[in-house]
This record gives structure tokens, C-alpha cells and sequence, in this order.
């Protein structure tokens, strides 16, 4: 059990110095209580002896360094060949009356008082490594055999002294995986307002050392049991996370603790910790989605609060913004390169958060069963692919940020078109991805020139104050016309018409923004943002409420128009698909109430007078965002232009 051999010959030196000059010398706490356990090698060194202070310095700061780091309470610090040895006088502690420290403390000749003053049994041992003396009055080694926690004598007196001791039981319980005495754990929901003055930085101190211990899963299950995890997280109270989800006949909270003792042992401290708290952006946003989407604002607010770093908090919610991406294989057509698809998926979820990712997918498969499974195949697939083709990143481009300064004569003391830099490098890390072989300059500059045409859409003078922006125009810009069509088009699309919006409204035109099939599931993140983005310039919305008839007269008089487009039945397919949606356009668009909403159809008889109404209102409540949704053949283009037309004459 106790074994001298297994003593740094450096600790042994420092009680037989104590010895020889007279004094009591003990090795007390963790390191006693991890030689007892056997297969764990004790990090920190604490010695116990009944010199004062003074003593001590004087004894040892002619061969060694000594540093006072606790003087007051009788502590100090001895630095022997790279070890540091806490050198505490025997003591017994006055009443604490913060919650956290004695008022006073009181050196003592005696080590069993000085035992008797500690949190836990196991905590509270001593051997004398000279005469080879175990002091165990509390009976701790026979705790540490029987793996259970103990507070020394009765519970309550020591939690109530202490606020944070509530919180070390359950850090304990997550470094050594035992278990905590009935007695002890009955007591601990009666102090949770001592607990309540602990400073947040000493208990973020504690909560780390719990996130990183191997028995974790034990330990913040028992800290919901016991009630203290609604005291460290006050969140988890809230009647959200106690409603019962009728898909799963759970609540979110009991959710949270079984995909907890689903995750490895080996996860990260970052991960168990965004686990713990992936459902609290349901506080932000009603929803009933099992996983709720990601709100960064609320998750940051509850990290500052809690004390972690800015780094841990980035960590986490990068953990947070991703878990929720679907596997590769899930969203790949069959015309899709599979290297590319795993390319794509690892810029998203970023290569040091891969097995995170994975860790927290599987955590989730095993509870809630739902999804595309990810296989032993797929993922060892994933893992091996990600090793081969790394995605591209910024800094992989042989272009840079100056080159698309130099190439499109861009001037940077414009916010807009800094901005537009940050874009095009994105544009051009994709077209990459897609195909690594045109990383050379030679043929990423031609690339330049299609987004040069978007750029001059917001530097070119324009004596008109009206302007429609139109996402099938950027995508024609950025294309250059080429029928070819991508996927991932779609978000560069928008963000290039959306930046092009805010550039015009910056300059007090009047936008009327023709979004091709924006209100459509493809779109999700430009529902629910296009709205907030845009408030001060009180967005008006357009539906075009056509009915089928009416878009076959629009596919007749497209068909006039251009002798290269001809009837399409999959025009008329898509209209159908969408019908629905179209129908309940606020709700598809996430619109909300205070928000205008006006359903037009470019067929109706009093087409005129009705775009005569619009203008009227945006003259009247001040309007500069206009709207416009609706499938390419609900005439919503001819709308928009009819609008323009209107409010141009009016010299609005």
C-alpha cells in the first residue's frame, strides 16, 4: 500500500531535514490518497508538520529555493530539482462565515486536528515516510478501497463552511470514478446558497478539472441527480428543457444526459462541455426540433458567465455550429466527386474538429436513431479520405488578398469593397476545391473578370435611385454566362447580391431585391437572416401569388420572348413542388409579424392599380428594401421592373 521506494528521493530529503531538527513531518492529501490507489503517480506533493513558517524558510532557503505562496496560512513553497513541495504548519481553521475561507486559521501541534479540518476521508490521510507512521482517522484508506466519497465527520458542517467543496465532490467523482456516500449526497442540495458566493473563476477551475476527468459521464450525471448541475447552469430549469418531446417521450434534459454517456472516454474536455450544452439554444428560438439550430449569442453569453477563455469559448462553438452538418455521403448527387464532397465536408467542419465531429454524431445516432447511420464503412472512409485530400484552405491559394486588390483595381478605404475581397478569396478556395489542378494564376485570373462585372455593379454611377438586384443576374455575372451550374453557387450567389444590397442602400437607393427562389428550403439561412440584416430599412415583402394558369401564360409568353427557351413541363413541376410553400409565404420566409407583406400576380386585372397601391405605401412608410419571391414563372421579374418603372417616374 504504502511503499517508501515509491517516494521521490526529493520529498523523502525534506522530512528527514524537518525530522533532524525536531519537527513533525507528514505527506498528507492527494498524493498520499494516489500512492493508496497504486496505479496512479502522484502529480503534486504536500508535506504537513507543526514547524511554523519561519521555521521552514529558515531551514531551507540557504540550499533551496523557498517561496512564500501561502505565508498566512502557513504555507510555503519548496523547490527541490524541479519539484515544487508544499510545506504547510499543522493548523486548525476559525469560522467561515463567505462561504469559502476561515476567517482565521490557528497553527496546531497535533495532526489529527489538522486532519480533521479537511473536505473528504480520502483527503485526510498521513504517513510519516521516516518512521513510516499512518495517521488515517477518519478512516479514508478504508474509503479509497471501497471507492466511495466521504466527507470528514458530518457532511453538512463541512459544506456549509465551504461552497465549492459541492462542486469538488463531483470533480472527484470524475477523476477516480468512485462513488459518493448517500449521506453526503443528501446533504449537498441544502447548501447550494453557499455554493451561490463562490467566486465563478475558482468554480470554473473546478468544472475544467471535471471536464477533463476520465470518469465524466459518472460525474455530471450524478451533478443533475444531486440538483447542482440547475445551480451551475441555472438554464436547465427552465420549462423548455423540462417539457417532454413527444417524438422521443423524453424531456431535453434527460436527452442531454444520455447522449453524455454515449461519448467515449476518450472525448475532449471541449467536447463533452458543448455536449453538455448543445440544447440551450432552444431558450433562444421556439423550436421543436429535436437539436436545436445554433444561436452563438446565447451559447457565448453562457460561457463568459461561466468564465471560460476566449479560446475555449471558440472551441466550443465551433463544436456547436457544426455538429448538426450532414454526413458527406448524405448530400452527394452521383455527378459529384466524392474526394471533392469529402473536401467540402472537412473545410466545413475543420480537419481539428473532425473527430469531434464524429464523437458527437455517433453519441447522437446511439440515442436518438435518426439519420443516415454512420457505418463503420463510412466513417473509416471519411477519416482515410480526409488524409488524403485535405481541404483547401486561404492559404493554400497561390493568390492572395493583394493580387485581387491589384487585379480589380480595388481601393480599400471603402468598407464595401474591402468586403468584396473576403468574398472572392471564398469564391476562388471553392472553384479550387472543386478542382485542385487550377491553383495556378494563370487560370484563376480569369476568374477575376466574371467578378469584376459584379463589383462594377456597385462602383459604376448610376443617376437612377431605383435598382433591382436580381441573384439570377450575379449568378450570370459569375458565371459569365456558362450554362454550368453548382450546387454550392447558390450561397456565394446570395452573399455577393446581398453585399451588393447593403452597398446600394448605403448610398440611399431605393433595392428591390428579386430572389430567385429564395423563400425555398434550399435556403434556410437566408430566411432566417434576410429580414434582421435589412430592419432599418424597413423591409417590404412581395409575394407573387400566381396560379397555375397564370404560369402557363408566363411560360407562353417566355417562349415568345426568347426562341431559345421553350415550354418546359419541369417548370411547371417545380411551380407545383413549391405551391404550397408559396401559399404560406411568411411562415416559408420566416417574415416577421410587423413586417408588410403584399400578394400581387403580374396576370391580375388591376395589375396597375396595385402596383400603384405599392408605391403609394413605400412612399408613405418609407420603404428602401423591396422583396420580391416566387418561382421563375410567377412574373416576378415583370414585377419588379413594373415597380422600378413606377417609382422612377415618380422621381422617388
Amino acid at each position: 500500500m504504502l511503499v517508501k521506494d515509491r517516494l521521490p528521493k526529493e520529498i523523502i530529503n525534506v522530512c528527514q531535514i524537518l525530522t533532524n531538527h525536531g519537527f513533525q513531518a507528514f505527506i498528507v492529501g492527494g498524493s498520499i490518497r494516489d500512492i493508496i490507489q497504486g496505479d496512479i503517480t502522484p502529480e503534486d506533493w504536500d508535506i504537513a508538520t507543526d514547524a511554523r513558517p519561519s521555521e521552514v524558510t529558515n531551514l531551507f532557503n540557504k540550499n533551496f529555493r523557498v517561496i512564500p505562496t501561502g505565508i498566512i496560512h502557513g504555507t510555503v513553497t519548496i523547490l527541490y530539482n524541479d519539484i515544487a513541495i508544499e510545506v504547510t504548519t499543522f493548523r486548525k481553521e476559525g469560522d467561515y462565515i463567505d462561504g469559502r475561507r476561515p476567517v482565521e486559521v490557528h497553527f496546531v501541534k497535533d495532526i489529527i486536528e489538522d486532519l480533521s479540518r479537511r473536505d473528504l476521508t480520502i483527503n485526510a490521510i498521513a504517513y510519516d515516510p521516516i518512521s513510516g507512521v499512518i495517521s488515517d482517522p477518519f478512516n479514508g484508506i478504508d474509503d479509497i478501497k471501497t471507492k466511495t466519497i466521504r466527507m470528514v465527520c458530518d457532511p453538512h458542517d463541512r459544506l456549509q463552511e465551504d461552497g465549492l467543496r459541492l462542486l469538488r465532490i463531483f470533480r472527484f467523482v470524475s477523476q477516480l470514478g468512485f462513488d459518493i456516500e448517500q449521506k453526503t449526497l443528501n446533504a449537498i442540495p441544502h447548501h447550494f446558497e453557499v455554493f451561490e458566493k463562490v467566486a465563478k473563476e475558482r468554480i470554473h477551475t473546478e468544472f475544467q478539472k471535471l471536464l477533463h476527468g476520465a470518469f465524466f459521464q459518472k460525474s455530471i450525471l450524478l451533478l443533475e441527480e444531486s440538483g447542482l448541475l440547475y445551480q451551475l447552469i441555472p438554464e436547465f430549469s427552465f420549462d423548455e428543457f423540462q417539457n417532454i418531446l413527444p417524438e422521443l417521450k423524453t424531456n431535453r434534459i434527460k436527452l442531454t444526459m444520455k447522449i453524455i454517456s454515449k461519448l467515449p472516454k476518450e472525448s475532449s474536455p471541449r467536447l463533452r462541455f458543448a455536449t453538455l450544452i448543445h440544447q440551450l439554444p432552444i431558450l433562444e428560438k421556439t423550436s421543436k426540433k429535436i437539436f436545436p439550430p445554433f444561436q452563438e449569442v446565447c451559447i457565448q453569453e453562457l460561457m463568459k458567465r461561466m468564465k471560460f477563455s476566449n479560446k475555449e469559448i471558440t472551441n466550443v462553438t465551433h463544436i456547436l455550429s457544426i455538429h448538426l452538418l450532414p454526413l458527406p455521403y448524405s448530400i452527394m448527387e452521383k455527378t459529384e466527386d466524392r474526394n471533392y464532397s469529402i473536401r467540402k465536408f472537412q473545410h466545413s467542419i475543420k480537419p481539428d474538429y473532425l473527430s469531434d465531429y464524429i464523437m458527437f454524431y455517433e453519441a447522437k445516432e446511439k440515442v436518438v436513431r435518426k439519420g443516415k447511420r454512420l457505418t463503420k464503412e463510412l466513417k473509416s472512409d471519411i477519416l482515410e479520405r480526409a488524409k488524403i485530400h485535405p481541404p483547401i484552405e486561404l492559404d493554400t491559394l497561390v493568390v492572395n488578398g493583394d493580387d485581387i486588390i491589384q487585379y480589380l483595381e480595388i481601393n480599400k478605404k471603402y468598407a464595401s469593397q474591402r468586403e468584396f475581397i473576403g468574398f472572392c478569396l471564398e469564391i476562388l478556395r471553392e472553384r479550387v476545391e472543386i478542382n485542385p489542378q487550377i491553383n495556378q494564376k494563370r487560370t484563376l485570373f480569369p476568374i477575376f473578370d466574371n467578378l469584376k462585372r459584379i463589383l462594377s455593379q456597385c462602383t459604376t454611377r448610376i443617376t437612377r435611385k431605383v435598382r433591382v438586384v436580381s441573384t439570377d443576374h450575379i449568378r450570370k455575372l459569375y458565371r459569365n454566362g456558362s450554362p454550368e451550374y453548382i450546387r454550392w453557387e447558390n450561397e456565394h450567389t446570395y452573399s455577393l447580391a446581398k453585399w451588393l444590397v447593403l452597398c446600394l442602400l448605403r448610398k440611399n437607393f431605393i433595392v428591390i431585391f428579386d430572389g430567385t427562389n429564395f423563400n425555398m428550403p434550399a435556403h434556410p439561412n437566408h430566411r432566417e437572416s434576410l429580414g434582421d440584416k435589412f430592419r432599418k430599412y424597413r423591409p417590404l415583402y412581395i409575394n407573387m401569388n400566381a396560379t397555375e394558369d397564370e404560369v402557363k401564360l408566363n411560360l407562353y409568353a417566355r417562349d415568345q420572348e426568347k426562341s431559345s427557351i421553350k415550354k418546359s413541363d419541369a417548370d411547371l413541376s417545380i411551380f407545383r413542388r413549391y405551391q404550397d410553400l408559396l401559399q404560406t409565404y411568411p411562415k416559408a420566409l420566416s417574415t416577421p409579424k410587423e413586417y408588410d407583406l403584399i400578394r400581387i400576380s403580374s396576370r391580375q386585372p388591376n395589375f396597375n392599380t396595385k402596383i400603384q397601391d405599392i408605391v403609394n405605401l413605400i412612399r408613405h412608410n418609407d420603404h428602401r428594401f423591396i422583396i420580391i419571391s416566387g418561382n421563375v414563372l410567377t412574373g416576378k421579374t415583370y414585377t419588379a421592373y413594373a415597380l422600378q418603372r413606377q417609382l422612377e417616374e415618380l422621381e422617388i
